[in-house]
């Protein structure tokens, strides 16, 4: 009875072994038929005895052959073997003595060395006859060779005497939604290739972590072509919907966008964990930096889900406090400027720069700039730990933990390498030497100034590399700049992609390089420049490929068009012209040639105006710009109506110094005043140039403008200098001068500083007349806010009417900033301060009657133009003005 108990115990567990599944590993591990080899030693054929080689390669064999479990024959009993026979070893031979140890497999071989030539040979033989006998062969140069071709050899040999499991076909089961590709690709084994269990045990992982599955078995069955193997799979549900909840301060669209996961995608954990955390990246981002996000799958069917994520917002986090640990060289305050991370201010202030919000990314960016920080003032071992964030009640303490270390100064700065300067003149040109606490951020700055001194004169591969050697005792840092030049480089083509519309020979006229030319990297810098300034293209991308020898380089130029055109139909109000009915048609980049034009009528209640522009910037297809305008404006003021018609003709040329033109121009006006008001009738000034019609003039001048952008600049300046003279026919004699000077700088939290300056002096002469019209009035959204247009000006005793000064000046300073939740359409806010006044030809310039204003506003740049909303409140109001005035416009500014 026992016995027949302990058989069917047996026997149950023998089926259930037998017929067990295996996952994560290969089902079975592949059956090896051959189990023992005769590996014969290898001797060594050379003109010097070398038979101690000949052992490291048998010893090679074997220790591999040992690796993939075969077993090898006593080297010691195949020796006897051949010492008996007396006969070379030949493939006859070794089956002989193969056969009679037993053996399966037979390897035998031989080391060959002529000078420094090292071949190595071997014969692999199965026993069996299945598979046909192999010969390997490997060279290499030089005995040292020998260890690295025995291992490849060993490798291939083992493998070969597995031959018999060569991989014939490998299929896919279960698979309905994923591709076998998509499976056989992430696997090493491959068709044709020898079954080696290490290998598939790594592929089954590779499936596993493509994270599709919920199981996968390999099998591997017997063919008389060869091993199939199988991969039987059994994919995960796939997403029927993606439910939230829990969310209420974004919504499910704002998470499944940023989340980019989709519906009928496989239910995958790290695709689902790697979607948590791009939501976790929102709200991060709108503060709730204690936001947690689980999943949970709702099934409902075998093959679908619906995927939920449970968010727990938590409330918005407010950075309270910002603290450093370990800083003794440097205080807090110092530390806390370095970083974009800031701690809450004033509500409106922090609105506009984002204190006190709390973003991830940001600390870690911080957390480099702190560290740049430290090695820019010499403490070259200092490291800034990860940033700890402690959240209490909504507020978030922030702390950098930080460890200084020593300060460096810069000791001994020299050069080494290629020069093409003398080393008294390379530095010159560097800041490191006249530092005193090393710097690496100077050092950065210094091998851009040498790459490019060198690329300029056409080595675009040089290469200037800082050699830094420390001194722990008199902590100093000696720094010697490794130069190597290369070789000259020429531009070989130059091609230009992306461009649709604009001709190739606009781009190519602003690269300011040419084919054939030596490469120049100040003047590729330069073309970047224009061709971005030309507000063509939304972008411009410069690329270089080898041209057709090495000292010859391709370019090519990538740009992306935008649209450059516009029409506009409409109805609005200004402050300047109240009423206004609109038409505009322009086009700057006309038939894309670069020409502009542009024709714009506007009639409103108490001003209209007719203009049409056009202008050629390269006439001739020469840096000779082109303009015409015609025009017709009325406008009806306090005292009169005024009309003027003329047209003008402009010229541009540039100068040899970067960004800076020659320019001139010729206008013809006729002006009439009519419907003059009864206090202008008894204003000598008004009357007599309401008798006053023709002006001829012409004007001469010197611009310069480096601004990074026409309609947007953030740093740069546009300065002009004029001297019109009328006096060529007419009733109009004068010489007017008028000097524009604007800065823009980049300030923090992606704010723009603006400086702007403008004076006049018109000068009479004696053989025509100086009409009012002619001379300066200031007010309006152009020059002092706060002020109705054309408002500030000398008036007349007894009728207070305006008539104009022969000289002003005004200033206007502006902070830009981005307006929150706004800044990707493109809108800025700004508060300004403006000042200025118009004097008569009598009153000094230098005066302390000054007109001021001061306010703020948004600006856009619309498909109709700069569109700009600004309000300023008079600092010194008269009885006859506003306190206060809104203003609103579309078109230029300074």
């Amino acid at each position: 009875m026992r016995r027949r108990l302990l058989f069917a115990l047996l026997l149950i567990i023998w089926v259930l072994v037998g017929t067990m599944g295996v996952r994560k590993v290969p089902a079975q591990e592949p059956e090896l038929i051959i189990k023992k080899v005769a590996l014969f030693p290898f001797p060594v054929l050379s003109k010097v005895p070398r038979d101690y080689l000949g052992e490291k390669v048998t010893e090679e064999f074997e220790k591999r052959f040992k690796a993939e479990g075969l077993t090898v024959v006593p080297l010691e009993d195949l020796k006897k073997e051949i010492a008996a026979s007396k006969e070379p070893m030949t493939d006859k031979l070794a089956k002989e003595i193969g056969q009679r140890q037993g053996a399966d497999t037979v390897v035998y071989g031989q080391v060959v060395i002529v000078g420094e030539a090292v071949a190595l040979e071997a014969h692999v033989i199965d026993l069996s006859g299945r598979l046909a006998p192999v010969v390997l062969k490997l060279q290499g140069t030089g005995i040292s060779s020998l260890p690295g071709l025995a291992r490849q050899m060993a490798g291939e040999a083992a493998l070969r005497t597995v031959g018999k499991e060569r991989i014939k076909k490998i299929a896919v089961r279960g698979n309905h939604r994923i591709e076998a590709d998509a499976i056989v690709g992430v696997m090493q084994t491959r068709e044709g290739d020898l079954v080696n269990p290490t290998k598939l045990r790594e592929d089954l992982k590779a499936i596993y972590k493509l994270g599709y599955f919920t199981d996968v078995r390999f099998d591997i069955s017997e063919t008389p072509q060869g091993r199939v193997l199988t991969i039987i799979v059994k994919e995960k549900p796939s997403i029927h919907d993606i439910i939230f909840r829990g969310n209420f301060n974004i919504k499910s669209k704002a998470l499944k966008d940023a989340m980019e996961i989709k519906n009928l995608t496989v239910a995958s954990e790290p695709i689902i964990k790697e979607a948590i955390e791009k939501g976790l990246k929102v709200y991060r981002e709108k503060g709730y930096y204690g936001a947690k996000i689980t999943y949970s799958l709702e099934p409902l069917t075998p093959e679908e889900v619906n995927l939920v994520f449970n968010v727990e917002e938590g409330g918005p986090v407010t950075i309270k406090e910002i603290r450093f640990e370990g800083n003794t060289a440097f205080t807090a305050k110092e530390l806390k400027k370095v970083i974009e991370t800031k701690e809450k201010g004033l509500p409106l202030i922090s609105r506009i720069t984002g204190a006190g919000k709390l973003v991830q990314e940001r600390l870690e960016q911080d957390a480099e700039k702190i560290g740049a920080f430290y090695f820019n003032h010499g403490y070259i071992k200092a490291k800034v730990g990860e940033p700890k964030v402690d959240v209490e009640g909504g507020w978030a303490y922030i702390t950098f933990p930080i460890t200084e270390g020593p300060q460096f100064k810069v000791g001994k700065v020299d050069f080494q390498g290629d020069l093409l300067e003398s080393k008294e003149d390379l530095f010159k040109k560097i800041h490191i030497n006249k530092e005193n606490i090393y710097s690496r951020e100077v050092i950065q700055k210094d091998i851009t100034t040498l790459s490019d001194l060198y690329a300029d004169q056409g080595y675009a591969n040089a290469d200037v590399t800082p050699l830094l050697k420390e001194n722990d005792k008199t902590r100093t840092v000696d720094i010697t700049f490794d130069i190597t030049k290369g070789k000259k480089v020429y531009f070989e083509r130059i091609e230009i992609a992306g461009n649709v519309k604009t001709r190739d020979k606009v781009i190519r006229r602003e690269l300011r390089v040419y084919e054939q030319e030596l490469f120049n990297a100040t003047k590729l810098k330069e073309g970047m420049k224009n061709l971005k300034r030309l507000e063509y293209f939304e972008d411009v991308n410069l690329s270089t490929s080898p041209g057709t020898t090495p000292d010859r380089i391709n370019l090519k130029v990538t740009v992306k068009e935008k649209p450059t055109g516009s029409f506009g139909v409409g109805v609005g109000y200004s402050t300047q012209d109240h009423l206004v009915g609109m038409i505009e048609v322009s086009q700057n980049n006309l038939f894309g040639r670069g020409q502009r034009l542009q024709v714009q009528a506007m009639i409103g209640s108490i001003a209209s105006r007719y203009r049409i522009s056009f202008t050629e910037p390269y006439l001739f297809d020469r840096p000779l710009g082109l303009g015409i305008d015609v025009y017709n404006w009325m406008r009806i003021y306090d005292e009169y109506t005024q009309n003027s018609t003329g047209g003008s003709i402009r010229l541009a040329h540039p100068l040899r110094w970067k960004y800076t033109k020659l320019f001139g121009s010729y206008r013809w006006d006729y002006v009439k005043l009519y419907d003059l008001s009864f206090s202008a009738l008894n204003t000598p000034t008004i009357v007599q140039a309401s008798k006053i019609h023709n002006t001829s003039a012409m004007s001469i001048g010197v611009a310069r403008d480096t601004r990074d952008s026409l309609f947007t600049p953030t740093h740069g300046m546009n300065s002009s200098a004029t001297i019109e003279w009328a006096g060529l026919g007419g009733q109009v004699a004068f010489l007017r001068y008028i000097v524009d000077q604007a800065f823009y700088r980049p300030l923090k939290w992606n704010t723009v500083g603006v400086f702007h300056v403008r004076g006049g002096y018109l000068q009479a002469l004696g053989y025509g007349q100086q009409p009012s019209y002619e001379l300066f009035y200031l007010g309006g959204i152009d020059t002092i806010r706060g002020f109705r247009y054309a408002t500030i000006s000398p008036r007349d005793p007894v009728t207070h009417d305006r008539v104009g000064g022969n000289k002003f000046f005004q200033v206007n300073t502006e902070w830009r900033f981005p307006v929150p939740r706004l800044k990707n359409y493109g809108i800025v806010g700004l508060v300004f301060f403006d000042c200025g006044n118009v004097y008569g030809s009598s009153a000094r310039l230098i005066t302390p009657n000054v007109r001021t204003s001061l306010g703020g506003g948004i600006r856009w740049f619309s498909p109709m133009g700069p569109l700009r909303v600004e309000w300023g409140y008079n600092l010194d109001k008269k009885s006859y003005e506003q306190q206060s005035a809104w203003e609103f416009t579309i078109g230029g500014s300074f």
